[in-house]
């Protein structure tokens, strides 16, 4: 009776001992089995309405394409309050959509004399960008990385004798190209600078000199602020 009463002891100590164990191990694929949170990659997608200001970088000049003389560059000066409207989806970190944005200042450059061939004040301005862009991005927590291409479209005039001559005036398109950073300020309120450039092609100006040229191209730097919902 005495062995019998310790092996009896012992299998209950056995069984005590090991529920704890067995309820663990029961718990653990429960555990496992439950979808990973990534609570650190912020949500980006959806519409978003932003606003910011734009200025210019860069120069223009006119050129006689016959002979290669041009003039001294004129750097672009001015700015524009860009409105935007765009779209966002993501997966995982990585987003993509498009953007519609319209610049309603202007940007004008101012060339100057130079060597054997001049003009009196002669001026190009670029007015009412508009640019349709698709966007790649790089969700990377609370901040997010993006790189933009599209088609941007502008009215252009160049004026010469003291802007009293129109010498050309024309609806030009191009391409656009820029890279940016947006960080989140709230929970549907972002931060965002960008960089890009613009290329709008070559407008021909006759009325000056018979082979004369300019190209249009414009770097924007923008700050502004993006509103998601």
């Amino acid at each position: 009776m005495a062995f019998r009463s310790g092996s009896l002891s012992a299998g209950l100590l056995a069984v005590v001992t090991g529920v704890p164990a067995l309820s663990q191990d029961a718990s653990a694929p429960d555990a496992s089995a439950a979808p990973f949170a990534r609570a650190d990659i912020a949500d980006w997608s959806g519409p978003y309405f932003g606003f910011a200001l734009a200025t210019p970088r860069g120069g223009n000049t006119w050129r006689q394409a016959s002979d290669g003389l041009e003039l001294v560059p004129g750097a672009w000066k001015g700015s524009a309050m860009v409105l935007s409207l765009g779209h966002a989806w993501q997966t995982d970190r990585l987003t993509y959509g498009a953007q519609l944005s319209y610049a309603s200042g202007r940007y004008v450059a101012v060339p100057t004399d130079a060597a054997f061939i001049n003009c009196s004040t002669c001026s190009t301005t670029a007015t009412d960008l508009i640019r349709l862009t698709g966007r790649v991005g790089l969700a990377l927590g609370q901040t997010h990385v993006f790189a933009d291409a599209g088609l941007v479209r502008a009215n252009v005039t160049a004026r010469n004798l003291f802007g009293l001559i129109v010498v050309a005036d024309e609806t030009m398109s191009g391409w656009v190209t820029g890279l940016g950073v947006e960080r989140r300020l709230g929970e549907n309120l972002s931060l965002s600078v960008s960089y890009d450039h613009l290329d709008l092609g070559t407008l021909d100006l006759p009325a000056y000199l018979p082979t004369g040229q300019t190209d249009v191209k414009i770097d924007l730097v923008q700050v502004g602020m993006n509103l998601r919902w």
